[in-house]
């Protein structure tokens, strides 16, 4: 008797949507801090001649990881850049073989990030950033951390395709776009619907007292002949 709940996630998915997640905050982040060392450091060099001495420095660094952190959003969520002219011409079974044949060689590609970035991260150790006084090694093992997260996702996208989910290999931004729009209309009816029926009286409409309608020819009781 199967013990798990239906419909529940995978421990794969999980993974990768906690890491997309955590990723997205790191993103966040690393953008708010750029976006106050540059315009402080622009504010302070024009109104005080002076400056954040670390600033440029530090801007760069976040900025490489920002790319590749987000390289990993898009990955995940399928918000890349994709040429999909050949999986649309094909059926639902060769669809799902080329899609497990793509996320195949993406995992060689993240073997070969894996290897380069920590050749690069030893090698560069010993040499530090002028200002901030940090290795080098924080530039380059980004790759490193590339690599390793990229697996969770892609073999996530995997797994969906052998368990025979027909996807599109990237999410067109049109449907995106119209998917969201229809979303937010949705809501707002909802929410539209659950205020009208918040101020309506159980007697009738706007609040009116469910009384019966005054038909020509017909006389009421008060009434005047």
């Amino acid at each position: 008797m199967p013990t798990g709940k239906p419909g529940g996630r995978s421990m794969l998915e999980g993974t990768a949507r906690s890491i997309t997640k955590g990723f997205e905050i790191l993103i966040v982040v690393s953008l708010a801090i750029m976006g106050v060392l540059v315009f402080g450091n622009v504010v302070l060099r024009y109104a005080f001649n002076s400056g954040i001495a670390i600033s440029e420095e530090l801007s760069r660094l976040l900025f490489v990881w920002l790319i590749f952190l987000g390289a990993v959003l898009a990955s995940a969520q399928r918000i890349h850049i994709g040429f999909d002219t050949l999986q649309r011409a094909v059926g639902p079974r060769l669809r799902r073989v080329l899609q497990v044949f793509n996320g195949l060689l993406i995992l060689c590609g993240c073997v070969i990030f894996i290897m380069g970035g920590l050749a690069q991260t030893r090698i560069n150790l010993g040499n530090v950033y002028p200002v901030m006084g940090i290795s080098y090694a924080w530039l380059y093992g980004v790759a490193v951390v590339f690599g390793v997260a990229l697996i969770f996702p892609v073999c996530n996208n995997i797994a969906r395709a052998l368990r025979g989910a027909d996807e599109d290999l990237t999410a067109d931004l049109a449907d995106r776009i119209e998917s969201l729009a229809e979303r937010i209309e949705a809501d707002e009816q909802q929410s539209g619907m659950s205020a009208t029926a918040g101020t309506t009286h159980p007697g009738g409409a706007q609040g009116l007292p469910n009384t019966p309608a005054h038909k020509p020819g017909h006389k009421h009781p008060g009434d005047r002949a």
